[in-house]
């Protein structure tokens, strides 16, 4: 099993891979999973389930890509009830760019009877934000990236220290070779 400690982890994933340009028309928060992205959802959700990560709860950005992101991973483990918040997602707003208070604030409202949660939302918030709660650095996370966090045995979900969490694993397509997974 992964999590034997049983501290606390936080996964935040970057939605995986979305339609693009003359694929689809409509507004930047209604943008779906291309079908590759979809298939690269369920696969390396498989893979983390093989590793032993279960995830118990599951909070995403309201843009549908991440919203479709965060429901083929809750789906592969059982999860019912994903929080969607709207916060999560800063499309253009310059008020909302880079607000790390924000996003903390949204994990920070998870139950405490919540060991390993998945928060999926956008690039480059979620970079800005792994580095700001990680206590090492931090690539720019690409698509269908994810790092996985633990924090320290006596801290909890409302009381995060900024660059207090540590980087167990940062998982790209790449790394993954997604392509030979299939």
């Amino acid at each position: 099993m992964y999590n034997t400690s049983k501290q606390k982890q936080l996964i935040l994933v970057r939605h995986a891979h979305a339609l693009e340009g003359v694929d689809f028309f409509g507004s930047d928060h209604d943008v779906p999973l291309s079908p590759k992205g979809r298939e690269y959802v369920t696969i390396v959700t498989k893979y983390l389930k093989l590793i032993g990560i279960t995830p118990n709860a599951v909070v995403s950005s309201s843009a549908l890509r991440t919203r479709e992101t965060a429901t083929i991973m809750a789906q592969e483990y059982g999860i019912t009830d994903i929080k969607y918040a709207d916060d999560l997602y800063v499309g253009k707003n310059p008020k909302t760019r880079h607000a790390t208070h924000i996003y903390l604030g949204a994990i920070q409202q998870t139950a405490p009877d919540v060991d390993t949660l998945i928060v999926v939302w956008h690039n480059d918030e979620i970079t800005e934000f792994a580095r700001y709660i990680s206590d090492d650095g931090m690539p720019s996370m690409k698509k269908w990236s994810l790092v996985i966090l633990s924090l320290p045995a006596t801290m909890s979900w409302t009381n995060i220290i900024p660059g207090h969490l540590s980087i167990l694993y940062y998982l790209t397509p790449q790394f993954l070779k997604l392509e030979d997974l299939k």
